[in-house]
């Protein structure tokens, strides 16, 4: 009885200890029937459901374009290995401790939303009435931007333009082309006759200077035109129309393209006489004008010598001093805790919008020009501020080099990128189960 008793406890043990077992086998057969490794990457895996998701992704959006889809064999193929490259910079990623916040995040994902004509929230409907994932998108969103970053640190660095590339790239057919600008311009013409006298061209040139001078004491151009010009195009202000440099006589057209809108230029001398011509406006994608200020300032901080409450009595005596009428550049290069402006009187020169520290720009826009501002404090320290003159700048030329350089860049990116991309594969370790 007592050997009965035994072998039944036995059995039972049995039973505790290797049902366990059995099952964690079984459910482990199961979750590898769900999913299984199938590339190993450096210190990361790719999983089969990985894999399997971009490749219905992709065969659906192929279909969706009419595109013929290649065996399907070899779109894995070439889908793994873009997961793997894209897993390799997502570590580099890691290790350089790049992190996407979600204020970047959801602005990324916003503008996605506004290229569909949605706000977030309705984007965020639109894919769970389609069945889509928000947070997988998000997800993908957030490993998309940090590969970028990877790219950017790992290839922009190794990328050099030159001023002359710049220039080349703007005088080739494909710059003029690309970057072209167009000009209204005008013109007054003062004929000269082929068998005119030396004293008749002299009074010819004189006339031209008196029209220079009348136009920049505030006449006007297109009633100048319609009294002197012998143009064709007289009675209409001498307008030549909307024209790129290439449409404009070459006489025209090295001078136009140095001009300020508004600006009139010295007579041009051809066969057909004296030309004076206006650059009337001036439009084109890289066409840019930008609100600038010129201003000055005397910065005076705290320090070790300087408690705050002696900052404040400093600056509130320079204030008075400047009142009485003391100059303003002398008291900056005497009292100014700023070196780079100190010895220019505190002139910080020509600046656009954005380039000061936002109090110290809502002061100066705030400010009239020719009169000191009252002491102001910034991150900085105590300021006063004289805005010496406002203007709105052409800086189409700027802009012009800018989308030059962007252009020549974004191509030499993608040459640097897949060198480096083949690189980093060539150094990770890569171990593909695909097939196993």
């Amino acid at each position: 009885m007592k050997e009965i008793f035994i072998r039944k406890l036995f059995l039972s043990l049995m039973v505790v200890f290797l049902l366990p077992s059995f099952f964690s086998e079984k459910l482990e057969a199961k979750i590898e029937l769900l999913d299984k490794v199938i590339a190993v990457v450096d210190s990361g895996i790719i999983m089969e459901s990985e894999l399997k998701k971009r490749v219905e992704d992709i065969i659906w959006r192929l279909r969706n374009e009419g595109t013929e889809l290649p065996p399907k064999k070899i779109l894995e193929e070439q889908i793994l290995e873009r997961l793997i490259i894209e897993e390799i910079q997502l570590q580099i990623g890691e290790q350089a401790g790049v992190k996407i916040s979600d204020a970047e995040l959801n602005r990324s994902l916003s503008m996605i939303a506004s290229q569909n004509s949605m706000d977030l929230e309705q984007f965020k409907e639109s894919l769970e009435a389609n069945r889509e994932s928000y947070k997988d998108l998000r997800e993908s969103v957030r490993k998309e931007m940090i590969i970028q970053r990877v790219q950017r640190g790992k290839v922009a660095a190794n990328i050099d333009i030159s001023e002359q590339e710049i220039e080349n790239y703007l005088n080739s057919e494909e710059g003029k082309s690309n970057l072209a600008e167009q000009y209204n311009v005008q013109q007054i013409l003062l004929s000269i006759k082929g068998e005119a006298t030396e004293t008749e061209i002299i009074s010819i040139e004189k006339k031209g200077l008196d029209i220079i001078s009348r136009y920049q004491k505030g006449e006007s151009f297109e009633k100048l035109a319609a009294t002197y010009s012998t143009d064709q195009n007289a009675l209409e202000g001498g307008k030549l129309g909307w024209r790129r440099l290439s449409e404009l006589p070459t006489l025209f057209a090295n001078v136009v393209e140095t001009m300020r809108i508004g600006e009139i230029s010295k007579p041009i001398r051809s066969g057909a006489g004296l030309h004076i011509i206006r650059l009337a406006e001036k439009k084109g994608d890289v066409v840019k004008f930008e609100d600038q200020t010129l201003v000055r300032h005397i910065l005076i901080q705290t320090s070790e010598i300087r408690s705050e409450k002696q900052t404040k009595g400093l600056i509130d005596e320079i204030f008075e001093r400047l009142n009485q009428g003391e100059e303003f550049k002398q008291l900056a290069r005497q009292y100014s805790d700023d070196p780079g402006s100190k010895m220019e009187g505190g002139d910080l020169g020509w600046t656009s919008a954005g380039s000061f520290d936002p109090v110290f720009e809502s002061i100066m826009n705030q400010s009239e020009k020719g009169m000191p501002s009252k002491p102001f404090k910034s991150q900085f320290g105590w300021h006063i501020l004289e805005v010496i003159d406002r203007r709105n700048e052409d800086v189409s030329d700027i802009e012009r080099k800018n989308r030059a350089y962007q252009i020549i860049f974004n191509r030499k990116f993608e040459q640097e990128l897949q060198r480096t991309l083949i690189e980093l594969r060539s150094e990770a370790y890569v171990d593909i189960k695909l097939n196993s």
